[in-house]
């Protein structure tokens, strides 16, 4: 009766091991507190930083009074024989009928050299603000009166590492969420940690440093890296007890460990029953 209790404990620890283990990655275990809708911030738009390449389209009427705000350096443009389209990182654009998208470089004290208008500050703005920014300057200085300006990122990329392996994940739109970074990447895999994810981020020149809890939906949602910023860095760091939970051996491992609690609960009824 004795070898019995003890091998009831054994299994009782292995068991309560395992539901515990459980706990650590599985996503999103507060869902249901947001059974009940909750407004979470919906208006974000991306911020342009130094080093970054901004495709700038014009359009007009007269495709003549446009050609000479074309950048010479272009990405894309019609004026160039045989371009309609051009692919920068993962970036299509298209060029129809007066609009010319041309390439502009950021440097580093936030600034863009735009053809007859001359340095343009843009950093920190967002893509609507300097489109408006050259828009009125075309309109005011009578350049184009009927200019349309659009103004698209082109190098809005962030690093996904996952132990020894790492992506490069290039984002063309500007709402994109550390949920779709890490679903673009691959998701969680085996002996990943969702509790402690870790995301490094350039601001004002100075690192800044985010953990995420991706099990709790609360902490998820209201984390100020929710929305990615250009150059994020997300570490998925490794999980010794998710190695073991999601591993083909603790399913092995959980299938006999059940077995054994059966028989042994018989065995220890039986000795009752017959003592």
């Amino acid at each position: 009766m004795k070898y019995t209790s003890l091998l009831l404990s054994v299994v009782a620890v292995l068991l309560l091991s395992s539901c515990v283990a459980r706990e650590h990655y599985i996503l999103f275990q507060d869902a249901n507190e947001y059974q009940d809708a909750k407004r979470i911030a919906t208006t974000y738009d991306i911020r342009i930083q130094a080093d970054d390449q901004l495709a700038i389209a014009i359009a007009s009427k007269d495709k003549e009074l446009v050609d000479v705000f074309n950048n010479q350096t272009f990405i894309g443009s019609n004026s160039a024989p045989g371009m309609g389209s051009t692919t920068t990182n993962g970036n299509t654009a298209q060029m129809l009928g007066s609009t010319t998208l041309s390439g502009f470089h950021v440097d580093n004290e936030g600034y863009i050299e735009f053809p007859i208008l001359g340095r343009i500050y843009v950093e920190g703005k967002s893509r609507k603000e300097v489109a408006e920014d050259i828009q009125d300057r075309l309109r005011e200085g009578q350049y184009v009166n009927d200019a349309v300006v659009n103004v698209e990122l082109l190098s809005f990329h962030v690093v996904v590492i996952r132990g020894n392996n790492g992506q490069i994940l290039n984002i063309n739109k500007d709402r994109c969420t550390i949920v779709e970074a890490v679903m673009m990447a691959g998701g969680f895999m085996n002996g990943t940690d969702r509790e402690d994810v870790l995301l490094i981020r350039e601001e004002n020149g100075e690192l800044w440093t985010y953990r995420v809890n991706f099990t709790m939906l609360s902490n998820l949602l209201n984390s100020p890296v929710y929305y990615l910023q250009q150059n994020d860095i997300i570490y998925i760091e490794p999980a010794g007890t998710q190695s073991l939970d999601e591993s083909a051996g603790y399913r092995y491992m959980s299938a006999i460990t059940s077995i054994l609690s059966f028989v042994v609960s018989m065995g220890a009824i039986f000795l009752s029953v017959n003592k």
